[in-house]
């Protein structure tokens, strides 16, 4: 004979024999009971009323890209342009500070002339 063995009336386990099994509680203390079924039966099916049923399992919706806003998009080149400059401003600084220590070099590692 074919048994489910019911769980939270899910079916989480079909198995053949002779005599019912018969399964101990879950860790968590849940009954785990065997029921007769037929061939069609199958682990994550639903035990309900003494009828098998199919569970019905949503369909993910596809997630729809994040468009930014035209506001958001003004923001973005606002802060790329403001990036951009301190990186001139820094790279300006960095060749006018390596132009100060050529100089010092040129005069003899002396800078008090």
């Amino acid at each position: 004979m074919t048994y489910a063995m019911i769980m939270s009336e899910s079916v989480i386990d079909v198995l053949t024999s002779e005599a019912a099994p018969q399964w101990p509680p879950s860790p968590e203390g849940f009954k785990v009971t065997a029921v007769e079924c037929d061939s069609s039966v199958y682990i994550g099916m639903l035990y309900i009323n003494g009828e098998f049923h199919e569970q019905d399992i949503p369909q993910p919706k596809p997630v729809q890209p994040y468009r930014p806003t035209t506001v958001e998009l003004a923001i973005m080149e606002t802060q790329a342009t403001i990036y951009e400059e301190l990186n001139a401003s820094r790279l300006a600084s960095a060749e006018a500070t390596a132009e100060i220590y050529e100089a010092i070099l040129l005069m003899g590692g002396n800078a008090n002339g």
